[in-house]
C-alpha cells in the first residue's frame, strides 16, 4: 500500500465522477496515476492478480500504465485526482484503502473545489494535494505500525472461517472471545476499515457473486452456500447490495 515518491508533483487534474451501473468495461493504461474518493456507490476492479472492491468511504489508488477492467456494481459518485511525477517508480501497486478519517475525505472535497482547469499553476490546490499526501502516509504509517490485539485478529479468522455457517453471527462471535463487541468493533473498524458485521456482509456478499459466476448453483444453493439463513433473505441481501437479484445481476454483469 505504498504509492509515496520522493519527488514534486508535475501534473495534476482533479474531477467529479457520477457513473452508472454498468456491465464490464476495460481501461487501458493511462499516462496518469488516479487516486479517487468515493462518495456513492459500489465498483468492482479486475487487475492482472487481484480484484478489489471499493465502497462508499474507499480511497482507490491506480498507478499510471495499468490495465484493469471496471464493474460498476450500483450508480457511484466520486472524486478523482489524476497526477503524475518524473520520477520512475516500478513498485508501486492498485490499492483499496478503507478510510474513516474525515480530515481525508474533506481534503478531497477542499482540492475539488480549488481545482481550475484554466489555471495550470494552481498553488492553492498542489498545496492542499502535498497535504492530502501528508495525511495518508500519516494514516499508512499509523496502521502498519499498530500492533494488532491477538483478539481482534481472531475474530477476523472466525468470520472468514464460518461466514458459510447460517447460524453464525457478531453475537455468537463474541461470545467466543474475551472481550467486549464495543471493543471488537471499534478495534476492529479501525484495523480493517470496517466493521465486524459489514465485514462479514461483505465477505457473503463476494462469495455469492463469485459462486454465481460459475452458473453451477441455484440461488436456493447460493444462499445456503453463503450464509445466509434463507432464500427471501439472500435475495432481499443481495439486492440491496449490488441494485439487483442474483438472477438478473448473472444475466447482466457475469455473462453467463
Amino acid at each position: 500500500m505504498n504509492f509515496f515518491i520522493n519527488s514534486p508533483i508535475s501534473a495534476l487534474n482533479v474531477f467529479e465522477v457520477n457513473s452508472p451501473k454498468g456491465k464490464l468495461t476495460k481501461v487501458y493504461g493511462r499516462e496518469f496515476n488516479s487516486i479517487t474518493y468515493r462518495k456513492e456507490g459500489i465498483v468492482k476492479l479486475n487487475f492482472a492478480d487481484e480484484t478489489l472492491i471499493s465502497h462508499p468511504g474507499c480511497i482507490t489508488f491506480t498507478p499510471k500504465n495499468t490495465d484493469y477492467t471496471t464493474e460498476i456494481i450500483s450508480d457511484t459518485n466520486m472524486i478523482a485526482i489524476h497526477f503524475d511525477y518524473p520520477c520512475k517508480n516500478d513498485d508501486i501497486r492498485p490499492f483499496v484503502y478503507e478510510n474513516n478519517n474525515p480530515k481525508i475525505c474533506n481534503l478531497f472535497d477542499e482540492i475539488h473545489e480549488k481545482y481550475s482547469a484554466d489555471d495550470t499553476c494552481n498553488y492553492d490546490c498542489y498545496s492542499l494535494f502535498y497535504k492530502l499526501l501528508s495525511e495518508l502516509k500519516k494514516q499508512f504509517t499509523m496502521r502498519e505500525n499498530k500492533k494488532i490485539p491477538s483478539s481482534v485478529i481472531k475474530a477476523k479468522q472466525l468470520i472468514e472461517s464460518n461466514f458459510r455457517d447460517s447460524n453464525f453471527n457478531i453475537d455468537y462471535l463474541v461470545s467466543t472471545l474475551p472481550i467486549s463487541a464495543s471493543y471488537l468493533r471499534r478495534e476492529f473498524k479501525e484495523t480493517y476499515g470496517s466493521s465486524p458485521i459489514e465485514y462479514l456482509k461483505n465477505i457473503r456478499l463476494q462469495n455469492a457473486i463469485s459462486l454465481l459466476s460459475t452458473d453451477y448453483y441455484s440461488v436456493e444453493e447460493l444462499a445456503e452456500k453463503c450464509g445466509y439463513s434463507g432464500v427471501s433473505y439472500f435475495i432481499q441481501s443481495f439486492k440491496k447490495s449490488t441494485g439487483y437479484p442474483p438472477r438478473e445481476y448473472k444475466k447482466l454483469f457475469l455473462n453467463v
